[in-house]
């Protein structure tokens, strides 16, 4: 079985977003695997994967339950692996500017308890696509939930936004005051979905990406892809890897069938090693 070659000239996690070994939940691409997550950590072992990123797809994940943090910290040292980042994944039907403000709340309380208690490096939340604030007043009520999560979690971790508005108005609203170690989670196949280029997201933020997705959307109304052998985002980053100095991890959200989840993360794999020299 092919492992993933690493980057010689930068020190990174290479992680997997947990999901990507098991069926897809009801008809839901990504969603915490809950019958199946025991299971797909043991998959993920068998790549040398250093982690895993852990979605949080609803307010009944397992890992807000101090018996279960036990229970999953055991698997993680079974399989060698470790939680490097959490993306909320819940926010994409809860959006900042809809979701309660004791909710909000009530997950900073807890994400602190996990971060600590799992070391967690980095956490992300979607601001994009169903989760994206589409007027002034959204906007306003979500950079003030925004803002909560942001005192609390910044200071125990890095937080970042994954989104979907283009880089050059992501520089905008990443210069508010507010926000200053605020980053972002850099998705490969995203950025190409809505046309908007690797090297201008590394130019503006060299020092903000604290996370990268890889994966293969090769336009906006395009599902995941298989990786490609020639992914000229790809290359793009690999290139200028070095100039990412807060990034810690690389994380494959790569395709998934519902039957095929080996052979399809070693095709991904094998894709991305090519990339490598």
């Amino acid at each position: 079985m092919t492992i993933i070659k690493k980057l010689r000239n930068k020190k990174l996690n290479y992680s997997y977003v947990i999901g990507r070994f098991s069926p897809e939940v009801g008809s839901k691409f990504q969603y915490f695997p809950i019958d199946n997550w025991e299971k797909d950590l043991a998959n993920a072992k068998k790549f040398k994967f250093d982690g895993t990123e852990w979605i949080i797809s609803d307010f009944s994940n397992p890992i807000f339950n101090a018996n279960f943090r036990k229970i999953i910290k055991s698997n993680l040292k079974k399989n060698k692996l470790k939680i490097c980042s959490i993306s909320l994944d819940l926010i994409m039907d809860n959006p900042l500017h809809k979701i309660k403000h004791s909710d909000v709340v009530w997950l900073t309380k807890n994400l602190k308890i996990i971060i600590k208690y799992f070391s967690i490096n980095r956490v992300s939340i979607p601001i994009e696509e169903r989760s994206r604030f589409n007027n002034h007043e959204e906007k306003k009520i979500a950079i003030n939930k925004l803002k909560i999560f942001y005192s609390s979690i910044s200071r125990i971790c890095k937080l970042c936004i994954e989104t979907d508005i283009s880089p050059f108005s992501l520089k905008k609203f990443l210069n508010l005051n507010t926000f200053k170690n605020l980053g972002i989670l850099l998705d490969l196949g995203n950025a190409k979905a809505h046309g908007f280029f690797v090297e201008d997201y590394i130019k503006l933020f060299s020092k903000k990406i604290y996370g990268i997705h890889i994966k293969y959307r090769p336009d906006f109304y395009s599902k995941t892809e298989r990786l490609k052998r020639n992914y000229k985002e790809l290359k793009v980053l690999i290139k200028n890897i070095n100039k990412l100095t807060n990034c810690k991890d690389i994380t494959f959200q790569t395709f998934k069938s519902n039957k095929n989840f080996i052979g399809d993360m070693q095709f991904s794999i094998n894709n991305f090693n090519k990339h490598v020299q």
